[in-house]
């Protein structure tokens, strides 16, 4: 990646932004139920994700080295552009879950850049989490109709949602602290 950031950046943003997410989730359950539920089929909240995503991808393919590739790299930032283009004309279906899944497959990348070269062992607690990402971004891309089944499953029982809400929180809150602490 052209721009690295340091783990302990990378640790502290990222925890940061799960507990806001996590907590905030948690202590507005009733009205984020009904949102997490339509969420897959979001029309407007997918063009969104998806214009994020294709930007960041178009932005990637066209600052990093390319190699022997370089010559080509026109041709690629117009294939990124397309993509997203296309994906939204012609595969809207579920294609908030979609986008949510390529930006997901995008985030991996910073994560695992930051833990790149990295000696101690604590940054694989980073790394396991980033290959979690891929491997949900790559299903949310490939079969976007099993989140809409494990949002309905995470939510069907207050508790059983209100507890993932909650370890989601504390996972935030030890990556906060290994950003600050250990990294």
């Amino acid at each position: 990646m052209i721009t690295s950031f340091p783990l302990a950046q990378v640790a502290v943003w990222l925890g940061f932004g799960l507990f806001l997410i996590h907590a905030y989730l948690f202590y507005h359950f009733e009205k984020a139920g009904p949102w997490a539920r339509a969420f897959p089929r979001a029309d407007r909240l997918g063009g969104f994700l998806l214009v994020l995503a294709t930007a960041w991808a178009a932005w990637l393919v066209g600052t990093m080295n390319l190699m022997e590739y370089t010559r080509f790299r026109p041709l690629f930032v117009l294939a990124a552009l397309g993509l997203g283009v296309t994906s939204w004309l012609y595969v809207r279906e579920f294609i908030a879950v979609r986008a949510l899944g390529v930006l997901l497959l995008l985030g991996a990348n910073v994560l695992l850049d930051a833990c790149f070269l990295r000696e101690d062992t604590l940054r694989l607690i980073v790394v396991a989490y980033a290959y979690g990402l891929i491997v949900a971004g790559m299903i949310m891309v490939g079969a976007p109709y099993l989140l809409r089944d494990a949002l309905g499953w995470a939510l069907a029982n207050p508790f059983r949602g209100k507890l993932l809400l909650f370890l989601g929180l504390v996972f935030g809150l030890v990556l906060l602290g290994l950003g600050v602490f250990a990294y």
